[in-house]
């Protein structure tokens, strides 16, 4: 686990603990052991620790987390103190990624060398906890406190030739990492070690710290959205003026605070389902899981429509080096297009990248692609108008997916002659950089189109979920009755600012508001529509202003859209927006509009508290989550929860919306309020509990324990 060699009068050791070499508990004993034996070896003056394989010790043993085996003597403290302490000079070569621990470790050596391709960091924050082996007292001695809060707060990556510049390594060397290192401590042999323990050094501009933090503080907060971990680095960091022994013994006392907060637990459950989610499979078909479906080789990719969404993808394949056709009929279009992806490739790989791109008015230059992307606008005639053209296109072998955000993927595949190669690839705005990729299994969807959908997600860096065919799929479909309680809360007393305040306080990016105006508030009315709802003019003929087929309805979005109030795109929506900005500003004619909605339909203005607006919002969406799992949508309540951290801005540090209504709300609490919501509001169909939510509460049934098997 650390191999133990010497080079004359240099000792290596190499931990070798595959595949990112984690401090395992081996590991860290069979440092400690080497650290001695060198020690005692009177022929070794200098040592050397690197990492064997593709990395320096890249951090913690993920495996380890929660087990005996992560607090078992010795700890990375305990080797850290040998490390920090050794009289001999101690070198850490670093390639590949030096993160969190690996890190540390790294601080504690008196050297450190990097390869350029090498990248540093302290990510500890992503996990809900802080760097323990004192990285937050030896960075800010190195760096400085600004700096280290930066670093630490947004866990980031440095890269080598930024590590240089800011002290955090000492040189770059190319070549033979080995070969140089072991030059490197024989050059230094004999020297003293005091001057290089970070340890002894002080901060810099200590005097200055408060000032650092009061004015880091209010951006620190307001990006944490309710995240306890960033503030508590901060105040770990802030104990670096100290004394080193102080500051590391507050240091532990903040990282235990955190490691019994119910937050450190949601965010490293965040962390595995990510990982976890890999292992897809679904409960409607047992032959379509990661272990027996194969993908298909897909080396270039048509893209049909330059729209924004086409557009974003069309950026995702280049950047991942695939060949691209992207077609759109409108000359103006795919001109604006070419434009936005010129300028949005980065400026050292333009050029190659763009040399991938193939821009084309025509379908036949179709022909010879592995795999096709619509991204047309959503509506189901266009959309099979544009398959039905592709399937006479295309090769036979040729997979044909779209990028519909709700519409029925068998439909679609129906006018084919393919439908076991048709998928769904639902991807989110903006597509080159939200990491969510939400691949829709069809009726007839084979194991291998899926298992190709699932890879194309992966080699362009998405995060892939796999879902069956419904109405919204997984996200959009929680996401209706999120939005239509939010907009009933307006009828009572509440104002659009009024609801995305207490949403975004929860933790949400966005409130459903804010959401629907950068989104496009006609998005949602054309599907209305398309659902006969409502028409462009107002309510169809002959039904009651309220109600739609018996349910509860509010048209007050389907009444700013008439008014051509789009949202952002048109400069007002829910809220206006000046020319060439973003933000979002309440506007007293949507309030009036309001207000002459309440009077005519006869609702009384009350008081609405962020507690019952953040219920009566996200507790109908996790009810949904259960009626999707009951149904069998997708294989795991895991699925439903990394579709909303990567796809709908959910606070990473509640786990996702159905880890948070267990865990952390608790599933008896979320069954009363939905009962007691809907006693209120009877006519709220979407509030009457889901049946599998009413079974695991009777039964004392964890999600955990569902497996594939959504069915009690």
């Amino acid at each position: 686990m650390a191999e133990y060699s010497t080079y004359g009068s240099v000792a290596v050791l190499q931990v070798n603990n595959p595949p990112v070499n984690s401090f395992s508990y081996h590991v860290r004993q069979g440092l400690v052991d080497g650290l001695e034996k060198a020690q005692r070896d009177p022929a070794v003056r200098s040592i050397v620790i690197m990492g064997k394989g593709r990395t320096f010790p890249a951090g913690a043993d993920v495996r380890e987390f929660g087990t005996n085996a992560a607090i078992k003597s010795p700890n990375l403290l305990s080797v850290l103190a040998v490390v920090d302490t050794s009289p001999k000079p101690i070198v850490s070569a670093i390639h590949g990624t030096a993160l969190g621990g690996g890190y540390e470790l790294a601080l504690a050596s008196h050297y450190r060398l990097a390869v350029p391709s090498a990248r540093v960091g302290l990510p500890e924050v992503h996990l809900g906890v802080l760097p323990g082996a004192g990285g937050t007292q030896r960075l800010p001695r190195v760096v400085g406190v600004k700096t280290a809060i930066q670093m630490i707060t947004t866990g980031q990556h440095i890269k080598a030739q930024q590590a240089l510049s800011l002290g955090l390594v000492d040189k770059i060397v190319q070549g033979d990492l080995l070969k140089k290192a072991v030059s490197f401590a024989r050059s230094i042999e004999g020297r003293p070690v005091e001057g290089r323990r970070i340890s002894q050094k002080t901060v810099p501009d200590a005097e200055k710290v408060q000032e650092v933090v009061d004015a880091a503080r209010k951006t620190i907060i307001r990006r944490a959205r309710g995240a306890i971990a960033p503030m508590t680095c901060v105040q770990a960091i802030q104990a670096s003026v100290l004394p080193f022994d102080v500051g590391m013994q507050r240091e532990r006392e903040l990282m235990a605070f955190l490691m019994t907060s119910w937050q450190a637990p949601a965010q490293q459950y965040a962390f595995f389902s990510e990982r976890e989610v890999r292992r897809w499979s679904h409960p409607r078909d047992k032959r379509v899981n990661f272990k027996t479906a194969k993908p298909r080789v897909i080396k270039s990719v048509g893209v049909v429509g330059a729209g924004t969404m086409g557009v974003g993808i069309t950026i995702s394949l280049l950047q991942a080096g695939l060949k691209v056709v992207l077609l759109e009929v409108n000359k103006k279009q795919l001109d604006r297009g070419i434009t936005t992806i010129q300028k949005t490739l980065s400026q050292k790989s333009a050029s190659q990248k763009m040399s991938l791109l193939t821009t084309t008015m025509d379908y036949s230059m179709l022909s010879d692609v592995d795999m096709v992307i619509e991204a047309v606008f959503e509506s189901m005639r266009l959309k099979k108008e544009v398959f039905k053209k592709l399937d006479s296109i295309t090769k036979p072998q040729a997979i044909l997916s779209s990028n519909t955000s709700g519409l029925d993927i068998d439909k679609i595949a129906a006018v084919t002659k393919r439908p076991d190669k048709v998928v769904g690839t639902h991807f989110f705005a903006p597509a080159n950089i939200m990491r969510l990729l939400e691949n829709i299994l069809g009726k007839h969807t084979s194991a291998e189109t899926i298992a190709t959908a699932m890879q194309l997600g992966t080699t362009i860096g998405k995060v892939g979920v796999l879902v069956g065919n419904c109405p919204g799929f997984v996200g959009n479909r929680m996401l209706g009755p999120y939005v239509t309680e939010a907009v009933f809360l307006l009828e009572e007393g509440a104002d659009p600012q009024d609801v995305d305040k207490a949403i975004e306080e929860f933790g949400l990016a966005m409130g459903p508001f804010r959401m629907g105006d950068l989104s496009g508030l006609d998005i949602g009315w054309r599907g209305r529509i398309e659902k006969g709802l409502t028409t462009e003019q107002g309510p169809p003929p002959a039904t009651p202003p309220l109600y739609r087929r018996g349910n509860r309805y509010c048209p007050l979005a389907d009444m700013l859209c008439m008014q051509g109030r789009l949202g952002q795109k048109t400069g007002a929506g829910w809220y206006r927006y000046e020319p060439g900005s973003r933000a979002a500003l309440p506007d007293p004619v949507v309030h009036q509009m309001i207000r002459e909605y309440r009077q005519q339909h006869g609702f009384k203005k009350r008081t609405i508290s962020s507690q019952e607006i953040v219920e009566r919002c996200l507790y109908p969406l996790i009810n949904e989550g259960f009626h999707i799992l009951e149904e069998g949508i997708t294989a795991r309540s895991m699925d439903i929860d990394v579709t909303y951290l990567f796809g709908y801005g959910w606070p990473r540090h509640t786990g996702g919306p159905m880890y948070y209504a267990e865990r952390v709300v608790g599933l008896e609490k979320i069954l009363r309020s939905l009962e007691s919501y809907q006693a209120q509001y009877p006519d709220h169909h979407y509030l009457q509990p889901s049946p599998l939510l009413r079974n695991m509460v009777a039964k004392g049934t964890s999600l955990a324990a569902l497996g594939t098997d959504s069915k009690l």
